[in-house]
């Protein structure tokens, strides 16, 4: 794949495997969507997208600011849109509201994971929204390993230190593979209590995150590690259900569009070269992980991938 082009082709998975919770699918028909977009005549395009977590004025989620680029590039040719917001959800419900096509044009940013090419019902572009910045995670921590923090220096000295994880996060499963302890919980408020009352010794982020949701009262005032860094790839690329097939179309040439003439990297560097930097990966303890759950994804995705250890 060349830079600058995603590529003529949309994934569609295939072999959808996992059970329906129906109750849970219930619930998901009765959230009604929020407008955060001014809405636009009834011919318009509607697409929808996933709220933050956190409610900051500055956690505008990146993803969201991207699918707006991408549409914005594409009014002239597709026609107006409009943008609708629902409540965050983990990422069990999120498969099931993509799976059943809850929402009109749901679009979420995931991490991919080879296991999702099962799913019959899901498609996604191959363009890495956040170009890896997310793959380098620097931690909050108990507030008691400030000291033990500054030893550690290979993988093998986190042993008996637990990492806490949304539920069914691919952070999770990486770890796992990895031989670290990892405790799930709900939402990321509940993963910073846990880290707080001290259930939990990191709570891992990616530099963007890590420095909006320090500002943020509910990081409740957590200690952020110096010294240490985890890397491991993790491909973040918008799903949507294949149905959704003319929105990822539009989506998909708008983000060719945005990369070729500049907007795209513009809006990418606004959100997290400044944090990468901030991080100071450079002068940290870099931990590598092997992520499993990619190996069968083509490599054509790395071409857009920005290397902050070596620039």
């Amino acid at each position: 794949m060349e830079p600058g082009f995603i590529g003529n082709n949309i994934l569609v998975f295939s072999g959808f495997r996992h059970m329906c919770n129906l109750l849970v699918l219930l619930a998901l028909w009765f959230i009604a969507p929020i407008c955060v977009a001014e809405a636009s005549p009834q011919t318009s395009l509607i697409v929808t997208h996933k709220l933050p977590e956190l409610n900051s004025d500055e956690r505008v989620l990146h993803e969201v600011e991207v699918l707006q680029l991408a549409l914005d590039k594409t009014v002239a040719e597709f026609g107006p849109y409009e943008l609708r917001g629902i409540p965050p959800m983990n990422r069990a419900r999120t498969l099931v509201a993509l799976s059943h096509n809850v929402y009109p044009n749901l679009i979420l940013q995931m991490s991919y994971e080879d296991e999702l090419a099962e799913q019959e019902s899901l498609a996604f572009i191959p363009f890495p929204l956040d170009r890896g910045a997310l793959s380098y995670r620097i931690c909050f921590m108990r507030d008691s390993l400030n000291a033990t923090a500054k030893s550690i220096t290979h993988l093998d000295q986190f042993e008996g230190y637990h990492f806490g994880v949304g539920i069914g996060w691919a952070d999770g499963k990486i770890l796992r593979h990895n031989r670290l302890q990892v405790v799930e919980s709900n939402s990321v408020v509940s993963l910073f209590r846990m880290t707080k009352a001290g259930r939990i010794d990191f709570f891992c982020r990616g530099a963007s995150e890590f420095f909006y949701e320090q500002q943020d009262p509910n990081s409740l005032g957590l200690t952020g590690d110096t010294h240490l860094a985890l890397y491991y790839p993790l491909p973040k690329f918008f799903f949507a259900h294949k149905d959704t097939q003319v929105a990822l179309n539009r989506v998909q040439k708008g983000l060719e569009i945005a990369y070729r003439d500049g907007s795209f990297n513009k809006l990418w560097s606004k959100r997290h070269l400044n944090t990468l930097e901030r991080a100071n990966l450079k002068q940290r303890n870099l931990i590598q992980l092997e992520n499993p759950l990619i190996k069968h994804l083509a490599r054509d995705y790395e071409t857009y991938l920005y290397d902050p250890i070596n620039q």
